[in-house]
């Protein structure tokens, strides 16, 4: 079993005062994600579910990026065996609140069946 650490619910403020970023000021459940792939799984009271991927370019490696899915939405034919996969709508902003992107505007074919979010750190500038 993968090494994981879960802390109990706490406050958000809580939760950043030990390191763990934040988003929204409610309950928040904080976990170390061990290094290699590890997968988080979450239902609601009513039965819907997802499913966050940390996943790693190479073995022993902290994870890289994430791919996130939601199960429990209309599904498409997946290439290249048909077996059927979900998708889901979903939007992105900026900060002055422009929707980037907005898969409720594009056609069931062609909506996300998920999400791959690139964990990758600023670059630093080189030294002179």
């Amino acid at each position: 079993m993968a090494d994981i650490r879960q802390l109990p619910v706490m406050t958000a403020a809580d939760a950043k005062s030990i390191g763990f970023g934040t988003f929204n000021d409610v309950p928040t459940l904080p976990v170390d994600i061990p290094d290699h792939d590890f997968t988080i799984s979450a239902r609601t009271s009513d039965g819907r579910r997802l499913t966050i991927y940390f996943g790693v370019y190479g073995p022993g490696r902290p994870p890289e990026f994430v791919d996130i899915q939601y199960h429990d939405a209309a599904t498409v034919a997946a290439a290249p065996d048909g077996a059927t996969v979900p998708t889901f709508d979903f939007f992105g902003t900026t900060s002055n609140g422009v929707q980037t992107f907005d898969s409720r505007t594009v056609l069931p074919d062609h909506k996300p069946t998920f999400l791959c979010v690139l964990m990758d750190r600023p670059k630093q500038p080189e030294s002179a």
